[in-house]
């Protein structure tokens, strides 16, 4: 099985994070920001779900750049189905666009909650 893999840009420089990844210096409040996120759903979210790399790499960002303009995901394999409505409801949440690019497309997740894939995946 592949290793999920993402990678974001913090502060000029490019931080990569693998799936259940601990390694980054800010790995302790990475994943607090990603049970914040995960609580600002309605809907229940598996344990194992948090641990995917976009989840981290959106918590990444969420914690770096307080207030971004749009944050922006590169992934080495397709975004899975429960990740992408994930998204979808964290740019509706936090009014953010997030662009993923996955192993099949680029998706823009739009600040009202929409993907430019039309959920297409």
């Amino acid at each position: 099985n592949k290793p999920g893999l993402s990678w974001t840009d913090g502060s000029g420089e490019i931080v990569a994070f693998s799936a259940h990844d601990n390694s980054h210096p800010q790995s302790a409040e990475i994943h607090a920001e990603v049970n914040r996120m995960t609580s600002e759903e309605e809907e229940t979210i598996q344990s194992a779900l948090g641990g995917h790399s976009e989840r981290l790499a959106l918590a990444f960002n969420f914690i770096q750049r307080p207030v971004p303009d749009f944050i922006q995901i590169t992934q080495n394999l397709r975004i899975c189905g429960d990740c992408h409505e994930y998204t979808k409801l964290m740019a509706k949440a936090r009014q953010r666009d997030i662009i993923i690019r996955d192993a099949n497309r680029i998706h823009h997740f739009h600040k009202n909650g929409q993907c430019s894939c039309q959920d297409h995946f």
